[in-house]
């Protein structure tokens, strides 16, 4: 995180930090529902339920 600053000497006069989004904002903003094929494993299946489950929690997936 970088932090913006304004000074004159050793007087600091203002300083602000750059907007920071929580971790469900990102996952919505980047990440998208997955299909799994009848090939994929039970483990890669209970992964691939588990991101849509959180999908649909944090962003709403499906609701429309």
């Amino acid at each position: 995180m970088t932090f913006t600053c304004a000074a004159a000497g050793f007087f600091v006069f203002a300083c602000s930090a750059p907007d920071v989004q929580v971790d469900a904002a990102r996952f919505c903003r980047t990440a998208a529902p997955i299909i799994y094929c009848a090939k994929d494993t039970p483990e890669t299946r209970r992964q691939v339920r588990a991101h849509n489950a959180k999908g649909v929690a944090a962003c709403g997936w499906g609701r429309r």
